[in-house]
């Protein structure tokens, strides 16, 4: 029987021997290398023995470093932690802790490890199963998950140590890793991912991904790396109470709701009994009056809502809704659109 993939655990596979023993996933793409061609890699010493995993030329050490900060930057903030899977000498960890305050971990099996301990905060040489200390802000893994068998039992160990609102910035050839390339010949390398194979793997893993690009530069080689930015998926009363949250954060008090229409039903009406609002009010003439979880909808009164806030719900109409407003005299700083709310 064949095994299923491993990484969207689909039942479409085939088996091949050209040019190794390997599985093709017909669904997702994937491929991965039969267990008989990877028993060296699987031995509880063999990483531990290896070190200068990432000694390569300095320009193409800047080269990549600068496309990772390029994206990590935007991510980081003073006094978050950070956990880097396969931190190598620790050379990211470095420039990162060169921008920000924060605290950094990294986890490197092998020799590597020695050299990472002058750079970062803590580095440990067990694998994230046996790591403890989170829950981590940021968990980043560059060019790691292609080595590991179990990739599904890998990702629940870093869910494990991601904070609820945390989030996961992986990084993983893109099928052999170089254009020219059909297959990746690296022995080491267990798994060949494509687009569709990584973001099942997330999803199945219980992350939602917000960002998944190509053509990310790991040596001359491995010039094509997939990099894929998630945080964890929650359930829908969480999203819920998140939402409700963002509202009550925008509005502390009493608040009117502008525009009755289309965008309200969708976006604002099933959390209204839980919301402050002070009126709901709309220009159509023909709703004044009409009855909706408790209110009567109403004209706007720019005498009777004087100082209070106004949420307009209208996506289509608000900058029209905005400008009449500004003109009966409101404040512009106190007119919302939704952009407050899901931007």
């Amino acid at each position: 029987m064949l095994p299923v993939c491993p990484a969207c655990l689909g039942k479409e596979t085939a088996q091949y021997n050209s040019p190794v023993a390997c599985y093709l996933c017909r669904r997702c793409g994937h491929r991965w290398r039969a267990a008989a061609e990877i028993p060296f890699t699987q031995q509880h010493d063999y990483y531990a023995q290896l070190r200068g995993r990432n000694m390569i030329a300095d320009s193409a050490c800047n080269r990549k470093m600068t496309d990772r900060l390029n994206d990590l930057t935007p991510l980081l903030h003073d006094g978050m932690r950070i956990l880097e899977i396969g931190c190598a000498e620790g050379e990211l960890g470095r420039r990162i802790k060169a921008i920000a305050n924060v605290e950094y971990t990294g986890i490197e099996l092998s020799e590597d490890a020695l050299v990472a301990m002058r750079w970062l905060d803590h580095v440990s040489r067990h694998a994230a199963a046996a790591l403890e200390d989170g829950p981590y802000d940021l968990i980043l893994s560059f060019h790691v998950l292609e080595h590991i068998p179990d990739i599904h039992a890998e990702l629940g160990h870093w869910s494990r140590l991601l904070k609820p609102s945390g989030k996961l910035v992986v990084e993983v050839p893109n099928e052999a890793g170089h254009p020219l390339l059909s297959w990746d010949a690296n022995a080491e390398h267990i798994h060949q991912f494509t687009m569709t194979s990584l973001s099942e793997l997330l999803h199945q893993a219980g992350f939602s991904i917000q960002q998944l690009t190509s053509g990310h530069f790991e040596s001359a080689v491995y010039s094509d790396s997939l990099r894929a930015q998630a945080y964890l998926r929650t359930d829908a009363q969480t999203r819920r109470n998140q939402l409700i949250a963002k509202f009550k954060t925008t509005f502390p008090d009493k608040f009117v709701i502008y525009g009755i229409g289309g965008d309200f039903n969708n976006y604002v009406a099933p959390l209204l009994l839980e919301l402050s609002a002070a009126a709901l009010v709309d220009t159509d003439t023909t709703r004044h009056g009409v009855r909706m979880a408790g209110y009567r909808i109403e004209a706007f009164n720019p005498v009777k809502f004087t100082g209070l806030p106004i949420l307009v719900t209208s996506l289509r109409y608000q900058t029209e809704i905005r400008a009449a407003l500004q003109e009966q005299g409101v404040p512009s700083h106190t007119i919302y659109g939704l952009d407050a709310i899901f931007g």
